[in-house]
């Protein structure tokens, strides 16, 4: 498996912002360059809400999705349900999003409407936006954070009532509805391929990729992983595997 010192495949290096810093001899050239790549292609216009996930593999499979195709924010709401990532199958993903916790939609939407975010819910409310690459265009005016509810019962109302509109993946088989962490990659990859395919630059500012830069490093040698575990317990799940569960 490809990992932090590996090259971009298929991707020629683009302009960084993050000059030479004291902390790039605490890891290996390659690794800083990777971390330097990543971050220019990084988005902060999109993020991804989850609200009461309890299944560690979506969780997961969520966390790894969002750092594939380059989303820095995964929003959680954990009122109902911890929000556990099996370390193995992450491979340190969730070390390089922003995974900020919340106790409900309530907090989570105020914070992220602080930061001129509109809110998308993907419900199959009448008057939904039919195929998330249709909101492209709203993303194209003002960041966009895109709302799934957990694996038993989709989205609340209370998460459909207060956000500023709705989604939905259009189907034409027997089921209404995908897998949760497979709706989070099929939307994302809907308003993402464009600017993958085409190995655009991310949005983060200089100021932006300069301080995630240093927090990576920082994390991968030891010296801030008490920041990120301080809010997570580790229990250890039926196939032995260590999970880290968030409360908030």
């Amino acid at each position: 498996m490809l990992g932090p010192d590996s090259p971009l495949i298929g991707r020629a290096d683009l302009p960084s912002t993050v000059p030479p810093h004291a902390l790039d001899a605490l890891i290996t050239p390659a690794r800083a360059r990777k971390y330097r790549q990543v971050l220019a292609r990084r988005t902060g216009r999109l993020a991804v809400v989850v609200e009461d996930c309890y299944d560690p593999h979506n969780a997961t499979a969520i966390i790894r999705t969002c750092d594939a195709f380059g989303v820095q924010r995964v929003v959680v709401t954990t009122g109902r349900n911890s929000f556990k990532v099996n370390r193995k199958v992450s491979q340190g993903s969730h070390y390089y999003v922003d995974l900020q916790l919340h106790p409900g939609i309530p907090e989570a939407y105020a914070a992220l409407r602080a930061e001129g975010f509109a809110i998308y819910a993907s419900d199959l409310a009448a008057g939904a936006v039919v195929g998330p690459q249709q909101l492209a265009p709203r993303l194209a005016q003002q960041p966009l954070a895109l709302v799934f509810g957990n694996e038993g019962t989709g989205v609340s109302a209370e998460a459909t009532r207060l956000a500023d509109g709705c989604f939905l993946i259009p189907m034409v088989g027997f089921p209404q509805s995908l897998n949760l962490s497979v709706a989070v990659a099929t939307t994302l990859y809907a308003l993402r391929h464009a600017a993958l395919e085409s190995d655009q630059p991310g949005d983060l500012t200089a100021e932006r990729q300069a301080a995630l830069y240093e927090l990576w490093v920082r994390r991968h040698t030891g010296q801030a992983g008490v920041e990120l575990l301080r809010r997570a317990a580790l229990e250890v799940d039926k196939q032995g595997d260590e999970t880290e569960v968030f409360t908030g």
